[in-house]
């Protein structure tokens, strides 16, 4: 029971973290579309490019709470799946 845990947990956390990064450099790419002006200043912000920063700021943190999340259920999975496996 416990190795299978583990994998559905490995598994979880592998898919989570790959998520993660690709959200987030998304997010980031999508915030290097912005200009500098609306990005580093905060404003004033051509039409659209406001809500285009929220978006990639938004993406990026979701990324970012996903890759800790995968991280997480990773080293959990692997740990079940490695002390379940001893005698």
């Amino acid at each position: 029971m416990g190795s299978r845990l583990g994998l559905v947990l490995l598994a979880v956390g592998i898919g989570l973290l790959g998520g993660g990064i690709i959200a987030y450099l998304t997010g980031a790419m999508t915030i290097a579309d912005v200009s500098r002006d609306c990005r580093v200043l905060g404003g004033p912000c051509p039409a659209g490019e406001g809500e285009t920063l929220r978006t990639g700021q938004n993406e990026e943190l979701g990324g970012a709470a996903s890759i800790v999340a995968g991280l997480v259920l990773t080293v959990l999975g692997f740990g079940i799946g490695v002390r379940t496996k001893r005698p």
